[in-house]
């Protein structure tokens, strides 16, 4: 997703140069990064016209593990305060008080694990929830749907280059195959030159506006648009 890949784009300098050697293998910064964005879709409190994400996340890792993160411990944790605001903005989720991101050491945990706990606590900074765009995509991996967030005057990329807004890691699908964009409340389905094509509702198509419950087939995935 987007915030995630800023979030690699902006450590990664770091974690490349000074620290390369140490971040071969193991556990990796954005695999914290990506363990926190799941903790606040899942702990999420959902009201009748409002959602608050966990703001506070107590991440813990492995003897092993910790070690090779305490150079970055600073710069990391900055990076991830900002994912946390940047993905409440995005998905319209409010903020209880200010992102809290602490890091502690769990004997329990092997070589490669963390364990994540999410909490809102309140603070004296409010982030209050703003209404997010209705209109989104569903991707289906096997039992797992992942939710994308139109907004307005956007465009999703779709296809299996790390750079790809929805990253698709599906042989059937181009590197760049297609794209999502939205266009004055319309979304607008284009197939980018993709080697196998894209399908929508079972026909194969090239440039088509999309409507509310259309399904994007590339290679085996089934994406679902939901529209405003």
């Amino acid at each position: 997703m987007p915030n995630l890949r800023d979030f690699e784009r902006r450590l990664g300098g770091l974690v490349e140069g000074l620290f390369s050697k140490t971040f071969r293998s193991g556990l990796q910064p954005v695999e914290i990064a990506k363990r926190i964005v799941r903790s606040m879709d899942e702990h999420k409190q959902v009201g009748v016209n409002e959602v608050w994400a966990p703001n506070r996340f107590e991440v813990s890792l492995s003897e092993d593990d910790a070690p090779r993160f305490t150079p970055i411990e600073t710069p990391l944790v900055s990076e991830l305060t900002r994912l946390v605001r940047d993905t409440a903005a995005e998905r319209g989720w409010g903020l209880v008080g200010p992102p809290q991101i602490q890091l502690y050491v769990d004997e329990q945990l092997r070589r490669g694990d963390l364990d994540v706990e999410a909490s809102l606590v309140e603070g004296e900074e409010t982030v209050a929830p703003v209404a997010a765009s209705s209109s989104r995509l569903l991707v289906h991996d096997g039992a797992t749907v992942s939710e994308v967030p139109l907004r307005p005057g956007a465009t999703v990329t779709i296809g299996r280059l790390p750079e790809c807004d929805v990253v698709l890691e599906d042989r059937g699908a181009s590197r760049r195959h297609a794209q999502v964009r939205m266009d004055g409340g319309e979304a607008v389905l284009t197939d980018l030159g993709s080697t196998n094509g894209t399908q929508l509702n079972g026909r194969q198509v090239q440039t088509r506006a999309l409507a509310d419950g259309d399904k994007i087939t590339i290679g085996t995935t089934l994406i679902e648009y939901r529209g405003s």
